[in-house]
């Protein structure tokens, strides 16, 4: 089995330059963990849930209104992505890919033909591949 199988092809992305407040609305809006970060169609990073939940200050801290808005709109995603993230390609198999998701302990990988985001697959969807060949 390969990549290309299971992967995402309409993955939702940012660009560099979009705000920490653009990623949030898109994790929140489309339910997602994941998002490649591309520049003129090319990967060049990925930000995580775990990555705006590590830039976003906390209003319970004493961090007033003002201060939060402010990060929020001021920072960019260049600031918090992962630059050079791991990837595959549509022909890796499946089980190298697993083995990325085993050894990195990471939640997604972006599938990449020649620089250019081509999907993304998850460990959602190797739940799912999983869950199939399980039997009643």
């Amino acid at each position: 089995m390969q990549v290309k199988e299971v992967m995402i092809r309409s993955v939702v992305t940012v660009t560099p330059e979009q705000t920490l407040r653009d990623a949030i609305e898109l994790l929140q809006s489309k339910h997602i963990r994941h998002l490649p970060v591309v520049e003129d169609s090319r990967l060049i990073g990925i930000v995580t849930d775990r990555d705006i939940k590590r830039a976003t200050p906390s209003l319970l801290s004493g961090v007033d209104r003002e201060e939060y808005d402010r990060v929020l709109d001021e920072t960019k995603v260049t600031q918090l992505m992962t630059r050079e993230p791991i990837t595959v390609s549509p022909d890796s198999g499946l089980k190298a890919a697993v083995k990325i998701f085993i050894e990195r302990k990471v939640g997604a990988i972006p599938v990449v033909v020649d620089g250019r985001l081509a999907g993304i697959v998850t460990e959602i969807d190797l739940l799912r591949v999983f869950h199939g060949m399980l039997k009643d």
